[in-house]
């Protein structure tokens, strides 16, 4: 299999066969949560006003998201995953939009699968890319706001890279260094260091988001076998 990491909104649009995007603070991880939390099934939005516009015609969906890490006026719910464990979300129907990952979904049209991944779901991420062995892999590490490169998207994929490769990589190395980005210290000046630590735990989860293009939906791929 070929694996290559892509970055930002213009590598969402090269992005090409199996795509797995990582928006590690915090879209991926938030997705996971309300999966796990029991929702139905999520709708990335793009733009904020296309999510405004989906929620006025769904109004019973709940809109979750943010810009510059808090949820605009008049979501329900922000872009937290440790919020989202909270919340009992059985069989509710979710609107997400958010700065970087939703983005990213919503671009990789050229994509043949679109996955969600994280450090929360790393292995389950890893032996779902194994069993299928697809000729190519596109790594999406969507970065900040989708336009300059994140460390923690970067060493998530990296990692998962890694991984798929058979090549030893220090997981704790990799946790300091995202500590120190700025991607860490913007959660903390936002008083979000609880998503921070729930961010960087690894397999904590055996959920893989997938999204379906035809239906516009992020739902949950069934248990892998490990």
């Amino acid at each position: 299999m070929k694996i290559r990491i892509n970055r930002c909104l213009e590598g969402a649009k090269t992005a090409d066969g199996i795509t797995v995007v990582f928006d590690v603070f915090r879209a991926s991880n938030t997705i996971i949560a309300c999966l796990a939390s029991g929702a139905k099934y999520i709708l990335p939005v793009g733009a904020l006003k296309d999510a405004y516009k989906l929620k006025s015609e769904k109004p019973d969906h709940l809109l979750f998201g943010e810009r510059d890490g808090l949820p605009p006026k008049g979501f329900d719910h922000g872009n937290s995953p440790v919020r989202s464990t909270e919340l009992d979300l059985n069989n509710k129907k979710i609107i997400l939009t958010t700065s970087a990952g939703s983005q990213g979904i919503v671009y990789s049209k050229n994509a043949d699968e679109i996955l969600i991944g994280s450090f929360a779901n790393a292995q389950s991420i890893i032996y779902y890319l194994k069993n299928k062995d697809p000729q190519k892999i596109t790594l999406l590490a969507i970065g900040n706001k989708a336009i300059e490169p994140a460390t923690e998207d970067e060493e998530c994929a990296k990692y998962i890279k890694s991984q798929l490769e058979g090549i030893h990589i220090d997981i704790d190395q990799i946790k300091n260094k995202i500590l120190k980005s700025d991607g860490a210290n913007r959660l903390r000046r936002l008083g979000q260091e609880d998503d921070l630590e729930f961010c960087l735990k690894l397999n904590t989860y055996n959920i893989i988001p997938k999204f379906e293009r035809k239906t516009g939906k992020i739902i949950e791929i069934k248990k892998v076998n490990k």
